[in-house]
């Protein structure tokens, strides 16, 4: 009887406890997911701004005449970073960040010569592109 009395004089307390803490909890899991959002986006545009390197390297290498500049082992350090980002966006993006890894090391070599290379490098780049703004449309 007693804590059935406490109960009814401080309900607006008990009330007021479970709204703050019910605010609180969702305040922190909305600052979660949007930080994660931002990290995603961060990631992401670095992933694309790190893409239009590869592919302007590829390019230059096939079609371009200064070898020098256009040489397709600068592709590596591209590939590694592309690789390294994909991991923060979504398995997804990293599995074909893989694919695009495969194809790279499948190809690089006759870039300068063959325009299948040209053809399936710039295809590898082109789906992990769409794979990367597919993710970020989807986000929060």
């Amino acid at each position: 009887m007693k804590l059935l009395n406490q109960i009814q004089i401080n309900s607006l307390s008990i009330i007021s406890l479970i709204v703050a803490l019910t605010a609180l909890g969702y305040n922190t899991y909305r600052n979660e997911l949007t930080e994660q959002n931002r990290n995603i986006r961060h990631a992401g545009f670095e992933l694309l701004m790190e893409l239009n390197e590869l592919q302007l390297l590829t390019d230059f290498a096939h079609y371009g005449d200064d070898r020098k500049s256009a040489n397709p082992i600068k592709g590596w350090s591209h590939i590694l970073y592309i690789n390294d980002m994909s991991y923060l966006i979504s398995t997804q993006v990293s599995t074909q960040a893989n694919l695009l890894q495969k194809t790279w090391t499948d190809e690089w070599e006759t870039l300068h010569t063959n325009e299948t290379s040209n053809k399936n490098i710039t295809l590898a780049i082109k789906t992990l592109r769409n794979k990367v703004m597919d993710t970020m449309r989807r986000l929060d």
